[in-house]
């Protein structure tokens, strides 16, 4: 039992290793999203190497545990210094909201309680975008495109939008494929606000279930990185991207764009509380935007937790 034990320890710890090859094969990419089992792994790893005296073990642990925090917490991550300059401030919701869940009152009460300018929710069908209609009244600018499947879209502003339009394939240049189908569609807006502009774009790539969807999320994310290095004005990416901050298809958006995550990337937004939480919903932007906070918000029933953050403009 012992050595079935420290058997399984090894392949938990290998898993920390095998994800960083991600981009030979989506099935090693999928090895990427489990940086916080793989801690718990290599404290689990830690503690009975200590027991049974395995230095070999311990030694393994310790150099993974080093890995998967350095990963968690990567110093290219971090945001140029700057101050906010004052007139410019903009709260922004992300949200999956589950096209099967039927909590629209609960998450419609939640909405107009955040108090946020702009709102981008995802899986939105013909119910949820009927239960949503009361948003109009503080969020007249708006852009909804029902879906009966889960890549429904809908975004929300109280604040003026220009060049408010849908971005399929074609719109980002990711260019014909026999699987293009599976290239969801996207909304891009302008913003001005205190004589800035910039550009909001929401995303709900495929998740990646099989090697086709796994190269037509990266395929997309990829389009997404291009079209904002041309887009001439700082940009917000927002959505669930169905891709964790170590995966293959999240570093190809700043391929072609300066684009630095959200403080507090690592932390779970898809199944939080579970064994298999990963951090799957993200906001990311170029320069001079840069995020003055990121929280996670509460259970809503959706199998996703909504992401609020605070948006400002670097002087």
């Amino acid at each position: 039992m012992a050595g079935l034990l420290e058997v399984g320890l090894l392949l938990g710890l290998a898993g920390s290793w095998l994800g960083l090859l991600g981009g030979w094969h989506w099935m090693l990419d999928l090895g990427s999203h489990f940086r916080w089992q793989y801690v718990v792994a290599c404290l689990l790893a830690l503690a009975w190497a200590g027991w049974r005296k395995r230095r070999w073990l311990l030694a393994a642990a310790l150099v993974s545990l080093g890995l998967n925090l350095w990963l968690m917490a990567r110093p290219e991550w971090q945001a140029p210094p700057g101050q906010p300059v004052p007139g410019f401030h903009v709260r922004v919701i992300s949200f999956n909201v589950l096209t099967s869940n039927r909590n629209h009152a609960g998450v419609l009460q939640w909405l107009q309680a955040a108090d946020a300018d702009v709102i981008f929710l995802m899986e939105v069908d013909r119910g949820w975008a009927k239960a949503l209609q009361p948003l109009l009244r503080t969020h007249p600018h708006h852009l909804i495109l029902p879906k009966s499947d889960n890549f429904g879209l809908a975004l929300f502003s109280r604040l003026p939008l220009a060049g408010l339009r849908k971005l399929d394939s074609d719109v980002l240049g990711a260019g014909p494929h026999s699987d293009s189908d599976l290239c969801m569609d996207s909304v891009e807006a302008r913003l001005k606000l205190g004589g800035r502009e910039l550009l909001i774009l929401g995303t709900h790539p495929v998740p990646p279930m099989g090697r086709e969807y796994a190269a037509a999320r990266d395929r997309q994310l990829l389009a997404l990185s291009h079209h904002t290095a041309q887009a001439g004005l700082p940009v917000l990416v927002v959505g669930d991207l169905n891709a964790t901050p170590w995966s293959h298809g999240f570093r190809q958006l700043a391929v072609k764009a300066p684009l630095l995550p959200a403080p507090g990337a690592w932390k779970p937004t898809w199944r939080a509380g579970s064994l298999f939480a990963i951090p799957i919903d993200h906001a990311l932007c170029t320069p001079p935007l840069l995020f003055q906070s990121r929280n996670i918000g509460p259970d809503l029933g959706s199998d996703h937790r909504p992401q609020v953050m605070e948006l400002g403009w670097a002087g």
